[in-house]
């Protein structure tokens, strides 16, 4: 038919395909001047030939008023002679694009690009519904797929025209079907004829049941098995099948495979809103319209998807503002966090510090106790050998009184009473002065000078007493600084006990009364008389006054060390109690 002028008005070009209905061939419509499909209908056409012909004219005119972009558009009908017999002809619009069932062939695409499929289906069907049209033979041959990816469905009205003809001939008899039996509805195999368009949702559902899957929902190399399956089996769960697959998209293709038409969707718009709102679900969940692009609902319905693209935008922002804030909250958390840690690592090194620090100063307590009970040991060592250097020292300055006593002189006249110490640590006794042989109306010197010598050694010997003084005071300020006194306070300290014992001595020799003490002066010198063989008598009794008083005062410091060198006893007694 290649050049062929059909009905003197479309031009025959190539052919693009036939099926079990007709061929198609594409076309140019010299008169309107454009590309057009024309498919020729083949039917048996002998009985009935005028009521056949006005069954198709019927079906052609509702199937022109359909206008859809989802819908391949009718633009005319008519009837020619092929090859000796009378055949329908349908002319629509040219579109350009592949067969769905070549592209399942490939294997079946993601889940989501198969649902904006069915939902373009699904919205082509639902005009038709509208319109009374139903398809009869909705199937993948039957849906042409656009460049852009649109999808068109084929033969609106076609289906029940040829359905109609071969039933009123009582070719199903002979095995001859409308449709395909791997889409067709329950009622469809059972040959009810009086079907409307819930048999057409069925048939969806198959198709998208093989465009999600990759296969349809029953298959069998046996027409009669197929159709007793679609009759009486349940198909497989989708999701069963594909992993990921939203249970809303497998419950919503279980629905459409019900074998009761009553349990079906309503219709198709119910259908499409459903798979669009899985699409819309599935795109909030990530986040992103890709899906709803990759599904062509947004290319397919520009104002709806709009709006939808303006909404997902949006929710997207809201999206990324809570996930800045949900950023900024974990930022915080970390901080926190890292925070509190450091504040604990810092507060766990204090505490290790602190507690070294404790056992620092108890290690350093401990040295200082030892210290002290070394220092104290020590004081007592030097104390003790202090007071016993002053007993010794005292032991000796009496023995030596004792070994140097003046020997006694002869009788003279005119003598006087003369002190003399009969030891350092004994009281001063008073003695009788030597009486000296008067020469001259003075003593005699020879005699003066051995008595006097004899006293003045014991003398010296007596005030060694000072070494003993030192030796005490210094016991008594090693003892104070021990105790914490500075080193002035303590010899302060010690002095003023000295001072304070030798006024207590007087106090108890002048009660004694043995006279007061006189002031530390050494004794006049003697000097020559008037007589030339003798000492100035008067002289020489104010010498020996001067010794007498110098003796009453080494009693007194005498007493007054020994007061206190028992006082330091006393407390060295204490510390070896304590």
């Amino acid at each position: 038919m290649h050049g062929e002028l059909l009905a003197e008005r479309f031009r025959i070009a190539e052919r693009l395909g036939s099926g079990a209905t007709g061929e198609v061939w594409a076309a140019q419509d010299e008169r309107m001047g454009r590309d057009v499909a024309v498919k020729l209908v083949h039917a048996l056409f002998e009985a009935r030939e005028a009521e056949t012909q006005a069954r198709f004219r019927r079906e052609v005119q509702l199937a022109g008023r359909l206008s859809h972009p989802n819908i391949v558009t009718v633009h005319d009908w008519g009837e020619v002679p092929v090859g000796g017999r009378r055949v329908f002809f349908l002319v629509m619009e040219l579109v350009r694009g592949v067969p769905l069932a070549r592209t399942l062939k490939d294997g079946a695409p993601p889940w989501p690009v198969a649902v904006g499929w069915a939902a373009q289906i699904a919205r082509a069907l639902d005009a038709a519904h509208r319109q009374g049209v139903v398809h009869r033979d909705i199937k993948p041959a039957n849906v042409l797929l656009t460049q852009e990816g649109s999808a068109k469905v084929l033969d609106f009205g076609i289906a029940k025209f040829v359905g109609e003809t071969l039933t009123l001939q009582d070719l199903t008899a002979t095995g001859a079907l409308l449709g395909s039996p791997a889409y067709m509805s329950p009622e469809q195999a059972e040959g009810v004829r009086r079907i409307d368009h819930r048999c057409d949702l069925y048939s969806l559902g198959c198709l998208l049941y093989h465009a999600v899957t990759g296969r349809p929902p029953f298959t069998s190399d046996n027409t009669l098995a197929l159709l007793r399956m679609q009759m009486d089996n349940t198909p497989v769960p989708p999701g069963e099948l594909i992993d990921g697959l939203p249970a809303a998209l497998n419950d919503l293709i279980l629905g459409l495979l019900a074998k009761d038409p009553g349990d079906r969707p309503a219709d198709a718009s119910t259908v499409h809103d459903a798979l669009s709102s899985v699409l819309v679900e599935q795109s909030v969940a990530q986040g992103t319209g890709d899906i709803l692009q990759t599904a062509r609902l947004l290319h397919d319905d520009p104002v709806a998807g709009r709006l939808l693209s303006r909404a997902i935008e949006v929710w997207q922002r809201a999206r990324a503002a809570a996930e800045e804030v949900e950023r900024a909250e974990s930022e915080t958390r970390r901080m926190r966090l890292q925070t509190e840690l450091e504040a604990q690592r810092l507060l766990d090194q204090a505490n290790a510090d602190a507690r070294a620090l404790r056992e620092q100063a108890e290690a350093a307590n401990a040295d200082a106790r030892a210290l002290r009970e070394q220092a104290e040991v020590e004081a007592r060592r030097v104390r003790e050998e202090a007071l016993e250097d002053a007993r010794r020292i005292w032991e000796d300055v009496r023995r030596q009184a004792a070994s140097q006593a003046p020997p006694p002189v002869a009788p003279a006249v005119n003598s006087a009473p003369v002190p003399t110490s009969s030891g350092a640590g004994a009281a001063v006794d008073t003695v009788e002065v030597p009486r000296f042989t008067v020469v001259d109306d003075g003593y005699d010197r020879e005699q003066v000078d051995a008595a006097l010598a004899s006293i003045v050694r014991g003398l010296d010997s007596v005030r060694s007493i000072s070494r003993m003084e030192q030796s005490v005071t210094g016991g008594i300020v090693t003892r104070l600084t021990f105790e914490g006194h500075s080193p002035d306070e303590a010899r302060r300290t010690a002095e003023s006990i000295l001072a304070s014992a030798l006024r207590q001595a007087e106090q108890e020799h002048a009660a004694r009364g043995d006279g007061q003490a006189a002031p530390n002066t050494s004794a006049p010198p003697i000097v020559l008389g008037a007589a030339q063989r003798g000492y100035d008598r008067a002289e020489v009794d104010q010498y020996i006054r001067g010794i007498s008083a110098e003796l009453q005062r080494i009693e007194v410091r005498s007493a007054a060390i020994q007061h206190v060198l028992a006082s330091e006893a006393a407390h060295t007694q204490r510390l070896k109690n304590a």
